[in-house]
């Protein structure tokens, strides 16, 4: 009989106590049990590294790394894990958030969805896998908001938005070779990823829900209340300037993306992504011309519509912010 693999599962803390527990027993108590948990803290100044020392002493499974001197944010956190993972050759991920609860066959239907996705695709295909999830609330009551998930994620999508919630993947070894590295600056890890698998292999959706998403004050991303239509109405035609931000992460990952397998991409997936990214520097008439002639959309006319607005009223000043940082040189060609 074949021992089941090994699975890793990467978590980032930083100030985590509040909910730290809550996540850390929802792991233990997985019904998939070969796994490895491995946390990464990011300086945190409560009580997280009391809680992590804890659960080290209980579970030999559970193991703090020390690794890379990037540190600051979510995404540089998980950045120095998954480099980790990478050099250390694993075969199967999953991202752990600090405040999430799992259900108990998380991980045993991950592992199931991506192996099935390998018996017709084979090893050598980069694959990953998101689930659907439930959000809940600080206190772990249940928040009735779901999100349509596409069942599968190309890069016509991706190029717009990303759909594919870092907490609710698995991705086998050919995708963490293919990536290697999730560049710092690409401020959200999970849309790296799913980037650069749906380029190059495969990304899909697991049909259930296999997370409780917690919301409360200090979430990363992915808040519920701000998807209501009241909030979005007050985003997008109050308070429009709060969308410049992420328009331009969504611009500089997309560009990062590019410029790291722009030689590597198929003909077709390189000119499209280059004429998104440079069509969106000419003018807003030739970005809309470039999106139609690709494909280019969200999921939702609404979403389209609200996105075409904020385009042409922001457009420029995401373009001005990327070109004229320090931080981005301008090696778009």
């Amino acid at each position: 009989m074949n021992e089941l693999p090994l699975l890793t599962i990467l978590m980032a803390t930083y100030n985590g106590d509040k909910y730290l527990i809550a996540q850390l027993e929802s792991i233990l108590s997985q019904t998939y049990q070969n796994w490895e948990l491995i946390i990464r803290d990011d300086n945190s100044t409560d009580t997280t590294q009391k809680i992590i020392t804890e659960y080290l002493s209980r579970d030999k499974r559970v193991q703090q790394l020390q690794f890379g001197d990037l540190h600051g944010t979510a995404c540089r956190n998980f950045s120095q894990l998954f480099d980790w993972a990478n050099q250390q050759n694993k075969q199967y991920i999953l991202f752990a958030d600090q405040d999430d609860i799992w259900l108990p066959n998380k991980v045993e239907e991950s592992f199931r969805a991506i192996r099935a996705e390998e018996m017709i695709m084979g090893n050598n295909t980069p694959l990953a896998k998101y689930s659907k999830f439930k959000f809940i609330d600080e206190y772990g009551n249940d928040i009735n908001k779901h999100l349509k998930l596409p069942p599968k994620l190309n890069i016509q999508v991706l190029l717009t938005e990303n759909y594919a919630w870092g907490c609710t993947m698995i991705l086998n070894n050919a995708a963490v070779k293919l990536i290697k590295n999730i560049p710092p600056e690409s401020v959200n890890h999970d849309y790296y990823i799913a980037l650069v698998v749906s380029s190059f292999g495969k990304i899909s959706l697991i049909n259930q829900d296999l997370v409780l998403y917690r919301q409360h004050e200090r979430n990363v991303s992915g808040n519920a209340d701000k998807m209501s239509f009241k909030k979005r109405y007050e985003r997008y035609f109050k308070e429009t300037k709060v969308m410049i931000k992420p328009l331009k992460e969504n611009y500089a990952l997309v560009k990062s993306f590019y410029n790291n397998y722009k030689e590597r991409l198929s003909a077709l997936n390189k000119r499209m992504v280059f004429s998104f990214l440079d069509s969106y520097k000419i003018s807003f008439l030739s970005l809309i011309l470039t999106m139609l002639k690709f494909k280019i959309f969200k999921i939702g006319v609404g979403k389209n519509l609200v996105y075409l607005y904020t385009l042409f009223l922001y457009r420029k000043q995401v373009v001005d912010a990327i070109y004229n940082s320090s931080e981005h040189e301008d090696t778009l060609r």
